[in-house]
């Protein structure tokens, strides 16, 4: 049964890294995007001038053609700098007011890369820890004590995730349901809950909270299996190792 589990452990890392790296990519194209817009639109800004742009773009990409040895690198050099220019141009007129909900997204999306990381630093055994007991604890206990701990780690998990249910779902007060960010969303059919600039459900935004915290505890309850049972040595999840750091031998 256990294997299972392990299994599954293994699919969900696969899946959590690729949504990581897709997350990242997307985050950072549209904070580069609206950088690029802020600095265009700038008065006192150099790069809101078509001209320099299109020099310096040439330069740079002159440059690099000819560290690559690439035949004709100044003509090259200048065809990208004019495309750069007008690029540039064109962005700034498709969009006049910038990307104004791109700060707002990327913080959505920093909340569920947190989460995830948090996750995948579980699964991995390098999170941070301030652990003392295996140094403490007889030999002979301290794998079931540090599998209690495990097990205290997951509880604490299961906590937050009733916590972040509330404020999701909503709650009952002295008879009353307070809203949560899914009832205020769905009152207004979309529009209200949002993230500000964006048509982003606060709830979705809000899900990353219980997703990790679950994630996170189902691999903490996996290792206490593990530690208790004696297929993870106590050596192997100490602090020094989850740091990635190796103690060397007296």
């Amino acid at each position: 049964m256990i294997t299972f589990f392990e299994r599954v452990d293994a699919v969900i890392v696969r899946a959590e890294q690729f949504v990581v790296a897709a997350l990242l990519s997307v985050m950072g194209f549209v904070v580069f995007l609206d950088v690029v817009h802020r600095v265009s639109t700038r008065v006192d800004s150099p790069l809101n001038n078509p001209l320099v742009v299109s020099i310096g773009g040439a330069v740079v990409a002159a440059a690099a053609f000819n560290t690559r040895g690439s035949r004709l690198p100044v003509p090259k050099g200048v065809g990208v700098g004019v495309a750069v220019a007008l690029g540039q141009i064109l962005f700034v007129k498709l969009v006049p007011n910038g990307l104004v909900w791109s700060q707002t997204l990327a913080l959505a999306l920093t909340l569920w890369l947190g989460t995830m990381g948090a996750s995948l630093a579980a699964h991995s055994r390098r999170h941070l820890a301030l652990d003392i007991g295996s140094k403490l604890w007889p030999a002979s206990i301290a794998p079931k004590i540090a599998a209690i701990g495990h097990l205290c780690t997951a509880a604490f998990c299961l906590g937050l995730i009733f916590l972040a249910g509330r404020s999701i779902f909503g709650f009952e007060l002295s008879g009353t349901h307070v809203p949560g960010h899914l009832d205020i969303w769905r009152d207004s059919d979309g529009a209200g809950g949002t993230l500000s600039g964006t048509g982003i459900p606060k709830w979705l935004a809000s899900l990353a909270i219980p997703y990790g915290m679950a994630v996170i505890a189902f691999r903490f309850t996996l290792d206490a299996y593990r530690t208790w049972t004696g297929q993870l040595a106590i050596g192997e999840d100490d602090t020094l190792h989850q740091l990635g750091i190796t103690e060397e031998p007296s």
